[in-house]
């Protein structure tokens, strides 16, 4: 047994089919006749005359394709058996069985002596029977690179790349926080510097404030004590002052009465 293949009526094919592996025609095959209801007895008593019955006709079956022997041509898009390239090709084998079945009659007619070699049988050449259903177009359509569906495995890397970026921009932004975070404490270190020079020289500021107020008072007391000392001069120089006044006097009086001086 062996696998061939059906065609349709168009000699595109269907399917293969087991043979015998001795087949190696090609024969058609044909439509199942669905089978009639049967008639209701009482009807056809009354509708038909038993005189005028005529027998069924067996419909006749249609061709529903063909069984073809012959082996399908390789690297067909869709395989269409040549139906009528195959007829043509019988006529021209039985045309040469014809003709070499005459030359053999005439061949065996001669007398044994006068014969020679017997002709030979030459079989005409099967062309390609086997062709391309497909038009051009559509053969361009049906190569045309289509988009593939993802493999499960395909699809789960794809995820694990996509986790991995996700990763990596999470680093990225982790090392970016960490670079600002770094620079905020540098800034911040550089502000408690200078807050704390700041606060030195304003310690420096305050204490020689505090000097100059000390030395100021110290100066305010010595002005005070000056200022006293000028008050006590002034005291005595009023005192001295009234005494050479008083002095002045008593030598006038005693020039006015002519008499010496007791002093």
């Amino acid at each position: 047994m062996k696998a061939v293949p059906k065609v349709n009526t168009g000699g595109l094919y269907i399917e293969d089919t087991i043979v015998d592996d001795t087949f190696n025609g090609v024969v058609p095959f044909y439509m199942e006749i669905e089978p009639q209801p049967p008639a209701d007895p009482d009807e056809a008593e009354q509708e038909t005359d038993p005189e005028d019955e005529q027998p069924e006709e067996t419909p006749e079956p249609e061709i529903a394709g063909y069984i073809v022997g012959v082996t399908v041509t390789p690297g067909l898009f869709m395989p269409r058996f040549d139906i009528t390239a195959w007829e043509a090709y019988q006529d021209d084998l039985q045309e040469v069985e014809s003709d070499y079945r005459q030359a053999y009659d005439e061949w065996q007619a001669q007398p044994e002596e006068e014969r020679g070699e017997p002709p030979a049988y030459v079989a005409p050449e099967m062309p390609d029977l086997w062709i391309e259903g497909l038009t051009p177009e559509e053969i361009e359509e049906i190569t045309r690179p289509q988009p593939q569906e993802p493999t499960e495995l395909e699809l789960l890397a794809a995820v694990v790349e996509g986790i991995q970026q996700q990763n990596t921009q999470l680093q990225e932004v982790v090392v970016s926080s960490g670079e600002e975070l770094s620079a905020v404490k540098t800034a911040s270190a550089e502000q408690q510097v200078t807050l704390s020079a700041l606060g030195s020289e304003q310690v420096k500021q305050d204490l020689s404030t505090l000097d100059l107020k000390q030395q100021n008072n110290v100066i305010g007391a010595e002005l005070v004590k000056k200022d006293i000392s000028i008050l006590d001069l002034y005291m005595q120089n009023q005192v001295l002052g009234q005494m050479l006044a008083a002095l002045e006097l008593k030598i006038l009086a005693n020039n006015g009465t002519g008499g010496e001086s007791n002093v």
